[in-house]
């Protein structure tokens, strides 16, 4: 029987713990001090830079780590409110060319967008997310793959009238967007959203709509019957047994929600007709 050793626990107990036991224990403790160490330089580069008048309203003692880290990507991540606006209108100019622009509102990690930026070289991708940590993940799959026509930014999808020109977006994707049951009025999808893409969708344009919510689907169906400029193209309440299914690009909601649970994904297309 291995021998013991008497420790005082973090809240004064005495305790009886092996040798391997008090050498795993102090290998943690290592590990832990090293990353608030870390973290402790970073947060004071944060607070140097004033770069926390970005997110918050006054400056913190630790911010989160993937905020410092955002810093690593200028060329796949914007996050300053000024520097994203002041493109309104000219977003060819910051990607160089005048390929046809595509939006993602709510692209979590990015694996959606990386996809269809990496298979259509010839589109430009802008993606809104508001997590730290997802910003920095897309940011990093992006220039793993030397992606040069995406572009990572923290924004809210109501506000895309601030950074957004008229006619500039030929493509919009929402993916799983929370249903809000009870509250539908909160949801992302409604009249508002469609009195904003009367200005930045360009006639033809498309609102691609993915939801594994059966009412959240019949909603919108019905809701776009009531819009004079736009008209449902395609919907299917089975998208994965469907013909769109081979360029049917999954995102990592939707490769979580096929793994653990049987249950069809719905998708919509609507055109804006004039």
């Amino acid at each position: 029987m291995e021998n013991k050793i008497e420790i005082t626990g973090k809240n004064g107990q005495r305790m009886e713990i092996t040798e391997a036991e008090k050498e795993k224990r102090a290998n943690i403790k290592k590990v832990n001090d090293e990353f608030k160490k870390i973290n402790a330089e970073k947060s004071k580069i944060i607070n140097e830079q004033e770069l926390w008048k970005y997110f918050f309203e006054k400056p913190k003692k630790n911010y989160n780590k993937y905020m410092y880290e955002m810093l690593e990507f200028p060329e796949y991540l914007m996050y300053n409110n000024k520097d994203v606006d002041k493109y309104c209108g000219k977003w060819n100019e910051f990607f160089g060319n005048n390929n046809d622009i595509y939006l993602e509102i709510g692209c979590g990690s990015g694996n959606f967008t990386v996809q269809n930026a990496e298979k259509f070289k010839d589109r430009n991708y802008i993606a809104l997310e508001l997590r730290f940590k997802r910003l920095v993940l897309g940011a990093k799959k992006s220039k793993k793959r030397n992606l040069d026509n995406i572009l990572f930014v923290r924004k809210r999808g109501e506000t895309i009238l601030d950074f957004i020109g008229k006619n500039e977006i030929s493509g919009v994707y929402i993916n799983f967007p929370d249903p809000w049951e009870g509250e539908e009025k909160k949801r992302v999808i409604n009249e508002n959203l469609f009195s904003k893409l009367d200005v930045i969708l360009k006639t033809d344009g498309k609102l691609f709509f993915k939801t594994d919510h059966e009412q959240y689907y019949e909603d919108v169906l019905e809701l776009v019957k009531t819009l004079e400029n736009y008209e449902i193209v395609y919907h299917t309440r089975d998208l994965h047994n469907s013909e769109k299914a081979n360029e049917n690009i999954k995102t990592e909601f939707e490769q979580m929600f096929l793994s653990k649970h049987n249950m069809n994904i719905k998708y919509i297309e609507i055109k804006k007709i004039k």
